[in-house]
């Protein structure tokens, strides 16, 4: 713990920061572990149910322990059974934003691996490795991301494929923003939809060796995201 402290303080690159010693890194840390080795269900559940309470001290603990972890660029996969009753929702709402955490996987084996759930380009998710080593491919999302829904699948194998917003671009309430950027987004939209189709294209792997994954990558109550519904105040409450 004590070098993934260190490691994380010197990414941060920030100095006078008041979080950046190695004391607070060391803290934020432990809240991260603690979240994952004992404390996720527990506080999911508290999230999921949307209100303010005592819970939201360690999740902003948690939070920024997270923001001190590397952060993934690419596709990743959440494995769950329960996309296909809400498939109707994500075609309505084709940008959501996520207020709890929302645990993803970064393998490979589990983009091809088969079955329903999401698909997801992410920008930020953090690598979560160096705390848990025992799901080195493991990724959270921090409450507050926002996602663009770019295609909604249908079928034996129910996908919804999404993209992690960039900060700067509009996007909120589920509905298409009067200011799209044009061309530019219309090109990342494409250009992300294609990435992610073609990495889940590939042979659907049939050995007993990728199961583990599966039940690595299913998200906090199978619960898809952006369907918790909470007051702004207490969303940026949480993220903060």
């Amino acid at each position: 713990m004590d070098t993934v402290a260190r490691r994380s303080a010197q990414s941060q690159g920030r100095p006078g920061s008041t979080r950046n010693n190695s004391v607070d890194a060391l803290a934020d840390l432990a809240a991260v572990h603690l979240y994952l080795a004992e404390e996720r269900r527990n506080l999911d559940e508290a999230l999921d149910e949307g209100v303010a309470g005592g819970h939201l001290s360690l999740a902003r603990c948690v939070a920024s322990g997270l923001r001190r972890l590397p952060s993934f660029r690419g596709p990743a996969t959440v494995s769950t059974g329960t996309v296909g009753p809400v498939m109707d929702w994500y075609r309505e709402h084709r940008y959501v934003t996520e207020q709890s955490f929302w645990t993803a996987s970064a393998s490979p084996a589990a983009l091809r691996e088969g079955g329903s759930g999401f698909v997801v380009w992410s920008l930020t998710a953090r690598l979560t490795g160096t705390v848990d080593p025992s799901a080195p491919d493991q990724l959270i999302f921090l409450p507050g991301t926002r996602f663009k829904v770019l295609r909604v699948v249908d079928g034996r194998r129910p996908l919804v494929l999404l993209r992690e917003l960039f900060p700067p671009e509009p996007g909120a309430g589920g509905r298409e923003p009067a200011d799209t950027n044009g061309k530019k987004s219309t090109w990342l939209d494409e250009s992300t939809l294609d990435e992610l189709e073609l990495m889940t294209a590939g042979p659907r792997a049939a050995s007993p060796s990728v199961m583990p994954v599966r039940s690595a990558v299913a998200g906090p109550w199978d619960r898809p995201p952006g369907l918790i519904v909470m007051p702004r105040t207490d969303a940026e409450t949480t993220a903060s």
